[in-house]
């Protein structure tokens, strides 16, 4: 990843100049975590969707019903990642949130909340569509 601390990470993404290789599902989860930390879940969606979109946008990437921005996934992100910081509050960079929760976040855990048909569909990217395995924490 080019912009390895906290610091550059955000420059980056608030820039839209983030290299396309490094936003990542790990430089996602790493954003929601800076966003997390200065704002609450709503008020944090708000302004990850603009900086994705934007970002998406500089990296040529046209929105479709398959790619691009995932409302739902975003969410789910955010509100996990709200609850990882409640759980392990003293953490105190993105790279040590991620080193702790990273992996499951990425790989398992909005699959404990969401079947894989759910979480994948046209109308989960579009909007947000409640779990429908799981409530969501808090």
């Amino acid at each position: 990843m080019t912009a390895t601390t906290d610091d550059e990470l955000w420059s980056a993404f608030q820039g839209a100049s983030l290299p396309a290789a490094d936003w990542t599902h790990h430089g996602h989860l790493r954003i929601a975590w800076m966003y997390c930390r200065k704002h609450t879940v709503d008020e944090a969606h708000i302004l990850m969707r603009v900086g994705i979109i934007r970002l998406n946008a500089t990296h040529g990437l046209v929105e479709t019903p398959t790619r691009g921005y995932h409302e739902t996934m975003s969410r789910v992100w955010l509100v996990l990642v709200a609850a990882a910081i409640r759980k392990t509050p003293d953490l105190d960079t993105s790279a040590a949130f991620l080193a702790l929760h990273g992996e499951d976040l990425v790989t398992v855990a909005p699959l404990r909340h969401y079947s894989r048909d759910l979480l994948l569909s046209a109308r989960a990217r579009a909007m947000f569509v409640a779990p429908d395995l799981v409530p969501l924490p808090g």
